[in-house]
């Protein structure tokens, strides 16, 4: 007799890794953004973020496994309270042709590291 709660099925042993993807937030924001090792900063827009990364449009693709270095600021919250400089280090995991000529590309990074920069 099987005990009320008790699954008979065995555990299951794995990565602990799950395939959902991380939620993800419509920000719209100004940024800059620079290839590793590289000293001027270009200019792109945040499309969305998570906590694991971010989606980005610019006017120059980058390549898969390109290392970048990306700031923006987060804006003033509706509190008062000032924002933060947000700075990051990542991947490009992908970058996404536009359907039209005239529109931008977009490029997925998976972040490797971040600091945030409280604005007094």
């Amino acid at each position: 007799m099987k005990e009320k709660g008790k699954s008979s099925k065995p555990p299951v042993r794995g990565s602990g890794r799950t395939s959902q993807r991380a939620q993800r937030f419509p920000i719209k924001l100004p940024m800059r953004y620079r290839k590793q090792q590289e000293k001027d900063w270009l200019q792109g827009r945040t499309e969305n973020i998570s906590h694991s990364g971010l989606l980005f449009q610019a006017p120059q693709p980058l390549n898969p496994d390109t290392l970048v270095q990306i700031c923006f600021s987060l804006p003033v919250n509706p509190e008062g309270e000032s924002g933060a400089t947000v700075l990051c280090e990542g991947r490009t995991v992908r970058t996404i042709l536009p359907a039209v000529s005239d529109e931008s590309p977009s490029m997925a990074v998976k972040l490797l590291d971040y600091q945030l920069k409280r604005t007094e």
